[in-house]
This record gives C-alpha cells, sequence and structure tokens, in this order.
C-alpha cells in the first residue's frame, strides 16, 4: 500500500473540478447529481481485446483511439497494458485530461494566506456546529472510514468535505496515478508527445471556494458524504469493471462527484467547468481528425458517454464512431 500524505484541502478540489474526479453511485438510487443519463451515440460495435474500452474514432485518413477511464482505482489493479501498449505504436500524440494552471510560487503563497480559513475559530469544533441529520449521516461515514471526532474536530466544513475524500482515498487504498503512470510511461518509451487538452486557471476559483458560507459548506459536506457512502460500495466494482471492459457494469456503477457539483452551483467562476471540459474534448479531438495519422486521448467516461457528451458531439460532426458492445 503507498503511503499518502494528507494534500492541502484546496489541492484537493482544484483535482477534482479540473480533472474530474469521480464516485461511483448506484444506478437505481441516484439524484439528479450522477451521470445516469448517458447518451446514445450511434456506434458500430466491435469485439475489442481483452481490456479496458477503447472507441475508434475516423475521418478520412485520420484515426482517434479513445480510452475511457474511471477515476480512482484500487492500487495494483490488475489490467491489459500490452494493448494500450500496441495502441500507442505509430501514434503522433496523446491528449490527456485537463489541468489545473498555477505556479508553484503562487500556489505556494496562496496556501501560506489563506491555510487559516480552513480551521474553525478558536473554540468551535465541527460536529456541534452540523444538524442533527447531517451530523448523524457524518459519524457514521467516519466511522465506517475507521476515524474519529478528533480527525476533523477542527475542520471547517468544507475542509472536512474535502478529508472525507482523502480518508476514502486511503480507506480503500484507491490511486489516480492509474492508468496516468503507465501512459506516461509508454509515450516516453515510444517518444509520443503527451499533452493535455487545456490548462485552466484556477486561483480565481480557489478564492471564490473560500469565500462559501457556513451553509453553503454544509451543503457540500452532506454531498460529501453522500460520495463516499455511495463510493465505499461502488468503487471497487467500477475499477474491475473498467479493467476488463464490461462497460454495461461501469456504468451502473459509476457517478459524477456530488462534492464537486455543490461547489460548482455555488462558485461563479467555475460554474461553467463541466460544459467547458466537453466542449474542449470536443475541439480536440475535432482537430486531431484533421489531421493525418493516429491520435490517443484519455477521457473520463462520464464526459465522453454521457447525453450531449463527447462521443455525442462528435457523433453530429459526422465522426464514424466503433466502440465496444454493452
Amino acid at each position: 500500500m503507498k503511503s499518502r500524505r494528507y494534500r492541502a484541502p484546496i489541492a484537493v478540489l482544484l483535482a477534482a473540478a479540473f480533472s474530474g474526479l469521480t464516485i461511483c453511485a448506484d444506478a437505481q438510487t441516484a439524484d439528479p447529481n450522477p451521470v445516469v443519463n448517458w447518451g446514445t451515440p450511434e456506434i458500430v460495435e466491435v469485439q475489442a481485446a481483452p481490456g479496458p474500452a477503447v472507441w475508434h474514432l475516423t475521418r478520412g485518413d485520420s484515426e482517434v483511439w479513445i480510452l475511457g477511464t474511471v477515476g480512482s482505482m484500487p492500487d495494483g489493479l490488475t489490467w491489459n497494458k500490452n494493448y494500450l501498449a500496441e495502441l500507442l505504436d505509430g501514434a503522433r500524440a496523446i491528449l490527456l485530461p485537463p489541468r489545473p494552471s498555477v505556479g508553484v510560487f503562487e500556489g505556494a503563497w496562496f496556501l501560506i494566506t489563506n491555510g487559516g480559513k480552513f480551521s474553525l475559530p478558536r473554540g468551535q469544533t465541527l460536529e456541534p456546529s452540523l444538524s442533527d441529520a447531517l451530523r448523524a449521516r457524518f459519524i457514521d461515514t467516519r466511522n465506517a472510514l475507521g476515524q474519529t471526532e478528533n480527525r476533523y474536530k477542527t475542520d471547517t466544513p468544507l475542509r472536512a468535505a474535502l478529508r472525507l475524500q482523502q480518508d476514502l482515498q486511503d480507506k480503500l487504498d484507491l490511486t489516480r496515478d492509474e492508468p496516468r503512470d503507465t501512459i506516461a510511461r509508454l509515450a516516453r518509451t515510444k517518444h509520443v508527445t503527451a499533452t493535455p487538452i487545456a490548462r485552466y486557471e484556477v486561483l480565481d476559483a480557489a478564492e471564490d471556494v473560500l469565500k462559501l458560507n457556513a451553509e453553503q459548506q454544509r451543503s457540500c459536506l452532506a454531498q460529501s458524504v453522500e460520495d463516499v457512502d455511495q463510493q465505499l460500495a461502488h468503487a471497487v466494482p467500477a475499477a474491475q469493471a473498467w479493467a476488463v471492459g464490461d462497460i454495461r457494469n461501469v456504468k451502473a456503477n459509476y457517478g459524477e462527484s456530488r462534492l464537486v457539483n455543490c461547489v460548482i452551483a455555488a462558485v461563479h467562476s467555475v460554474a461553467n467547468i463541466s460544459e467547458r471540459d466537453v466542449a474542449d474534448y470536443t475541439s480536440a479531438i475535432n482537430a486531431a481528425l484533421d489531421n493525418t495519422g493516429k491520435t490517443i486521448a484519455v477521457i473520463d467516461i462520464g464526459p465522453l458517454l454521457r447525453h450531449g457528451g463527447v462521443l455525442e458531439r462528435l457523433e453530429a460532426l459526422h465522426v464514424a464512431i466503433e466502440g465496444p458492445a454493452e
């Protein structure tokens, strides 16, 4: 099991908002936030090699192979890396998810000057500040994670919400390093350029997040509790289904983060991030299809397959799509 230091709360949030933090949700009991409204693009179904699902897009002499991902996966999960290595043969570029853009100095200065805003005023503690219902749910969830009251005692509700997410990662031994580490290693070996589809400025968003009032923060904590409860049951099944290309069970166990959606709803500067994410992917892949040769794209299953997502938009641009059967 990898040792992990607790990351600064703002870094967790930014990674979530700009890199596609996902949770896994029961499709039969999901609320409107998780991805349950899957798109229905016209796809020619093909039998793929054993391993994670890929979609093959073509236009003229150009092709893009898309590898869908499901967010955090159990550390050490076995999956077919050889098939990905074969796909990279002859590729001219790899399109990676968007990344937050912030300088080391800017980020350090932001944390130095704002770190205190993640702690409650002296003499206050978290759990007594919550409603009876939320306190009971929060206690049940932290107990399920093997944590005591002291772990979150002086946290603001927002920091507790983010800390829950990190504690979940540690509880289930989840990592976001894969398949990114494998892709990066293969790209270096095969001398293929790998670049994010976009870089998003995040300091304005981070400052807005710190302006959330107590009620908004408690609402986001409630959403984080729901995230954790769902992911405790569904994160591992989603990853296991992903590893063998079982799209039906990926969809049954996948959803998008309620916590991120809560913050997006409250913070003006990132209010259109989900739309921008899909638009940037669509634009990058469409541009790649204007150039002869093969490109690999790595996209989270949510923006890829949801109604109005990347595949449906590319279909509207008359891109031929082949993909796995469900």
